[in-house]
């Protein structure tokens, strides 16, 4: 899995894992987060909605399990 660079004030670059649903996303201020079942639906959404994805989706990324990874 390779993280993508984003257009975003908050992210600096996000990933998806289809075997595993685990979306990866780095933050601007340098911590990467690995977000569980997340439904591939939801990363599509994430990239679509550039150049405010943060914003726009974090409340539903947010209610997954995570691991803060760095």
């Amino acid at each position: 899995m390779e993280l993508q660079p984003i257009r975003s004030d908050s992210l600096a670059a996000v990933g998806y894992d289809d075997k595993t649903s685990t979306l990866y996303v780095e933050f601007r201020h340098g911590g990467l987060y690995a977000y569980h079942e997340v439904p591939a639906e939801l990363y599509a959404e994430l990239l679509a909605a550039q150049p405010h994805p943060w914003t726009q989706l974090a409340e539903r990324v947010k209610s997954h399990r995570y691991t803060v990874l760095s």
